[in-house]
């Protein structure tokens, strides 16, 4: 299939964390105070995530009007805040939630630019001590084409020591329109992650232990196909 390779490089890429950054650069104390005032106001146009346990989706069926992740459109003179590799394109980015992913680190859930449209949701941390934005990791996305599709979602919780914890699921499918005789291929792979006090780290990848859990928190859907 001619999105094969994309499909095994994006099931690879749910287990590998940037550990590029965004810095800042400020050398002296107006430059400084520019540098705060303009994560401020890149960090205003996030909503307050209140709830310890949250589901990241794409948006399926549903209206994109009253899609939980439809966001505050960031302005362009904000981005290189995010991703210093930004290009003037559309699609654009897309501020969803924030939180705590502890006392020195804020959690910053953005729908970006993806395969087709602004449908992929990734995790970016703030951390306050260096006044640095990196990218953590993907935690949705949805894309159909020529036969292939990927559905990634995700949720997110606090363990009973507050810690933060995901898991991932992760939808390939996969069928050949013209030729009937290949057999259709369906995988499911898992990925739990925690939130170690400086970056995301993959905790597991046994997709047989974790299935059962992410049953037990997500509902029954079905997958959409290309």
């Amino acid at each position: 299939m001619k999105r094969l390779s994309l499909i095994l490089l994006t099931g690879l890429s749910a287990c590998h964390f940037s550990s590029g950054n965004n810095n800042i650069k400020a050398t002296t104390p107006d430059t400084m105070a520019t540098a705060v005032n303009r994560i401020d106001d890149l960090l205003k146009l996030y909503t307050e995530l209140k709830h310890d346990t949250v589901e990241i989706a794409t948006a399926g069926n549903d209206s994109t009007n009253t899609w939980q992740y439809q966001g505050t459109l960031i302005d362009t003179s904000l981005l290189h805040l995010l991703t210093p590799d930004y290009i003037d394109r559309d699609p654009l980015y897309y501020a969803c939630y924030k939180f705590y992913l502890d006392n020195n680190t804020i959690g910053l859930i953005t729908r970006t630019p993806a395969e087709y449209e602004s449908s992929s949701i990734k995790l970016f941390a703030y951390h306050k001590k260096t006044n640095t934005v990196t990218f953590e990791t993907e935690l949705a996305d949805h894309w159909g084409d020529a036969g292939d599709a990927l559905t990634k979602s995700s949720w997110l919780f606090r363990s009973a020591g507050s810690n933060w914890l995901g898991i991932t699921e992760q939808y390939n499918y996969s069928e050949d329109p013209e030729d009937s005789t290949v057999p259709i291929t369906e995988t499911y792979d898992y990925y739990h992650f925690k939130w170690s006090g400086s970056k995301i780290d993959t905790t597991s990848t046994d997709s047989s232990a974790l299935v059962e859990i992410f049953k037990k928190m997500a509902p029954v859907r079905i997958k959409p196909k290309a």
